[in-house]
């Protein structure tokens, strides 16, 4: 990835809706060499989506948590992730490092929903227990800048 590809990808992050002629301008080539670029981008893996930002509060959806999956010892792991997969409120699973096996952000519409989705995470095979922690509030989201975290030349 040179300089021309950081510098769209970070355009991208920061602006998912700009056209491929604003684009660039603003890396100095042309619509087409844009338009290529990004298409390469997207077959290598870097880019790997568009979309748009929700309020899910506003939706009924705006009890988030955060839950710390353990496992049984002979549980499977993927066959727990291919569960986890078909329950709508579960937004993000992690695979961790640590003290736990899992970590989830779930949504819920309030307390007793979560604790009716908490029920059923403790019920699928192989999860021995659950730790939840409610999100009070978001301070603050950001994707993370590209050029910050790759050096540049």
């Amino acid at each position: 990835m040179d300089a021309i590809d950081l510098k769209i990808v970070r355009e991208l992050a920061a602006n998912g809706r700009i056209t491929f002629a604003a684009l660039g301008k603003l890396v100095n080539l042309s619509t087409p060499a844009v338009h290529h670029r990004v298409r390469v981008l997207e077959k290598r893996g870097v880019i790997t989506g568009y979309g748009a930002r929700i309020e899910l509060a506003s939706l009924g959806v705006g009890l988030a948590a955060l839950v710390a999956v353990d496992t049984a010892g002979s549980a499977s792991l993927d066959a727990i992730v291919d569960e986890l997969e078909h329950i709508p409120e579960v937004e993000t699973c992690w695979s961790t490092a640590g003290t736990t096996d899992l970590l989830l952000k779930v949504r819920a519409a309030d307390a007793p929903a979560l604790e009716q989705l908490l029920v059923r995470l403790r019920n699928l095979k192989g999860v021995a227990r659950t730790r939840s922690t409610v999100l009070l509030a978001t301070r603050f989201t950001r994707e993370p800048d590209p050029g910050v975290l790759l050096e540049e030349g």
